[in-house]
């Protein structure tokens, strides 16, 4: 599920809303290879962080209240949404980069190609 930005606003961070924000549709496109990167490594780091956080809030909660699953209850469900929203993004910054990536790469062999076929435009003359 596609999370829209009045969903992830009630859940998020202002930095955290920014990268959201970098990683829709009008705005990626602005963006550079370099700052693509960065943005991509920071999603990731939060998106890991909230996941773990998760993980660590399940496990406190299946020791309180007796759930195997430790889902009983919501306690954590916004730790999870938060989690999904930034995994969101980091796909998208990920699927943004390699179609960069795949473009240049569709240049390069498209310039190497272009250099190899050139005939010498010098031509011996007998006399």
């Amino acid at each position: 599920m596609a999370y829209q930005r009045t969903q992830a606003q009630k859940l998020l961070t202002a930095a955290e809303l920014a990268l959201f924000d970098a990683g829709r549709t009008s705005e990626i496109g602005k963006l550079s290879k370099p700052e693509l990167r960065s943005k991509l490594e920071r999603s990731r780091k939060l998106r890991d962080k909230y996941r773990d956080l998760y993980r660590r809030q399940r496990l406190a909660i299946r020791n309180v209240s007796g759930s195997k699953v430790g889902t009983k209850g919501n306690a954590n469900h916004r730790t999870q949404e938060k989690e999904q929203i930034l995994a969101e993004s980091v796909a998208r910054f990920e699927a943004r980069l390699a179609k960069i990536e795949n473009q240049e790469d569709r240049e390069f062999e498209k310039a190497q190609k272009a250099a190899s076929s050139k005939v010498p435009a010098v031509k011996m003359l007998k006399k």
